[in-house]
């Protein structure tokens, strides 16, 4: 069944609404996906808050114009062939799921690449931005680090406030004998 313009004109207005606020957007290959495994890598991505769909490149080329998306590392030459775009506001997670995904499942989806906080990232340097700790993680290992000091600081001046105690109980003690 052929989509009608508007339906079109409908698509590349929403994207370019969603995709304009995205943190992050990912271009994936899925050919050789079958059904069963496509719906479950949309049900994980739809637990994480992560948007998947599947658009034609040509409409997409018009969704990344309107949002002025650079072509520094080729972003265009990468819309050969089926395209699917997982997309979020969070920088890391889209790339994170699919690079999961994608090991547990021969390699599929295959990443071709996408954006990042406006910079391009062909796929090898996206599968390494993958390997990043979240904004979450690192933020709980930096007040761990934090917390260490202080709580060392705590211990050894409670330790001398405990010794001090214990001297004047000391004195107190030895007056009264």
């Amino acid at each position: 069944m052929a989509v009608s313009r508007k339906q079109k004109e409908d698509v590349v207005a929403t994207l370019t609404q969603d995709l304009g606020e995205a943190g992050s957007v990912i271009l994936t290959d899925f050919t050789g996906v079958n059904v069963q495994t496509m719906t479950e890598l949309r049900s994980q991505m739809r637990e994480n808050n992560v948007n998947f769909t599947i658009v034609k490149n040509t409409l997409l080329r018009r969704v990344f114009s309107d949002i002025e998306v650079k072509d520094d590392e080729g972003i265009y030459a990468m819309m050969e062939g089926p395209t699917a775009l997982a997309y979020a506001a969070d920088e890391v997670l889209p790339i994170k799921i699919i690079k999961k995904f994608a090991k547990d499942h021969k390699g599929l989806p295959r990443v071709k690449g996408g954006f990042v906080a406006g910079e391009t990232y062909e796929a090898g340097k996206l599968m390494r931005l993958a390997d990043i700790p979240s904004r979450d993680e690192l933020i709980a290992k930096f007040m761990g680090s934090a917390r260490s000091p202080l709580q060392g600081f705590v211990s050894v001046s409670s330790g001398i406030i405990k010794k001090f105690f214990y001297a004047v109980n000391a004195i107190r003690e030895s007056k009264e004998n």
